[in-house]
């Protein structure tokens, strides 16, 4: 079994506003008080084994001090970025105009022309129909995102399909005294560093739901901080080596059932 957690990034430093390829700080003290949190569950039985990474730094700083204070190893994921606002991401809800005036262009331009809080509110209502100016669309966002997933399933149910073979080959030579530990090098706990959007893209495709829907987008809240766990299970069989590539990854992901089994819950409560 392999067990995924997904963990939004703490608030970051700066005014309230769209922040999806913008790289800005997190947040010290609270960012501090999750690796507390994430060093504290380490000691225990519920151990990770490895880390995957947003490389925008709000993300890439807390799995770096994690990695380095746990001894994990890290990879950095640049699929795994949030979506790109275009002209709003990054600009202060504050720093927009309320609505349009009669006389101004049709440029959206953030250079030339002030951003309006009734082209966002357009985006908010119909993420999946209005484009923001020189942003990403929802639907390639959505590609991309389901394709890091997918990929990130891929490497390690095939690293755990490795490592179980070895187990078998290795639990020849062991006691029968001993073989509960080759058991449980079979249970696998990945941690991923992410962001909002991109937890809300994945559990949407985990559970079947329409990600184009704005009620999804915004009913449901990814607290900064939060963690929502992903189980999967599958059943572990060698790939012949002469199957095609295109046959290979169906076979993979048909080996395996994923489960949503905690969404958006709080870390930082008690620390």
């Amino acid at each position: 079994m392999i067990e995924i957690d997904l963990i939004r990034h703490v608030k970051v430093v700066g005014k309230a506003g769209l922040y999806g390829a913008t790289d800005v700080e997190p947040m010290l003290i609270e960012n501090a008080r999750l690796l507390k949190c994430l060093i504290a569950q380490q000691s225990t039985v519920k151990t990770y084994q490895s880390i995957i990474s947003s490389p925008l730094i709000r993300c890439q700083k807390l799995a770096r001090e994690f990695s380095k204070a746990s001894q994990l190893p890290l990879s950095i994921d640049y699929e795994l970025q949030e979506m790109n606002f275009g002209d709003f991401d990054g600009v202060a809800f504050d720093d927009m105009y309320y609505e349009a005036k009669a006389n101004d262009t049709v440029s959206f331009d953030a250079k030339t022309q002030p951003l309006h809080w009734s082209t966002l509110e357009g985006f908010f209502n119909a993420p999946a129909k209005v484009i923001l100016p020189n942003a990403e669309s929802l639907f390639d966002f959505n590609e991309r995102i389901i394709s890091a997933w997918e990929s990130l399933l891929e490497r390690q149910v095939s690293l755990l399909a490795s490592d179980s073979i070895t187990n078998i080959d290795t639990s020849s030579e062991m006691s029968a005294g001993n073989s509960s530990d080759t058991k449980s090098k079979k249970r696998k706990r990945i941690l991923v560093i992410a962001h909002g959007g991109v937890i809300r893209m994945i559990l949407a495709h985990i559970l079947k739901l329409d990600w184009k829907s704005p009620a999804w987008h915004q009913q449901l809240q990814i607290a900064n901080g939060s963690l929502s766990r992903i189980k999967i299970n599958q059943s572990i069989q060698p790939l012949p080596n002469h199957q095609s590539c295109a046959h290979m990854h169906e076979q993979i992901h048909a080996q395996f059932h994923q489960q949503v089994t905690t969404i958006a819950m709080p870390l930082l409560e008690d620390f």
